[in-house]
């Protein structure tokens, strides 16, 4: 049993190392749209409460900087932000 949890854990650190270009590809964007937008945190949690989603400013900016965005709030942000349902994303 014990085996079979480390072979778990590698897979899953595994896992989070392969997806984290993708993960930080989607924070950088969301920070670029803020400059380029010029939002604040603040007033991005302003029209998430309006659709029904509380968060934060704190929380949503530990979000995006530590890259822990899910799909569904990287594309509510895009929308916001930017007024777009789509992004394209440069990984490294």
């Amino acid at each position: 049993m014990h085996e079979n949890n480390l072979s778990q854990a590698n897979i899953s650190l595994t896992n989070k190392k392969s997806i984290l270009p993708y993960a930080k590809a989607c924070s950088l964007h969301i920070k670029t749209l803020m400059v380029e937008n010029e939002m604040t945190y603040d007033d991005i949690v302003a029209q998430l409460e309006n659709r029904g989603v509380v968060l934060s400013s704190s929380n949503l900016r530990n979000k995006v900087s530590g890259h822990a965005l899910s799909a569904g709030l990287f594309f509510l942000l895009l929308e916001i932000i930017g007024g777009q349902l789509s992004a394209k994303i440069k990984v490294k």
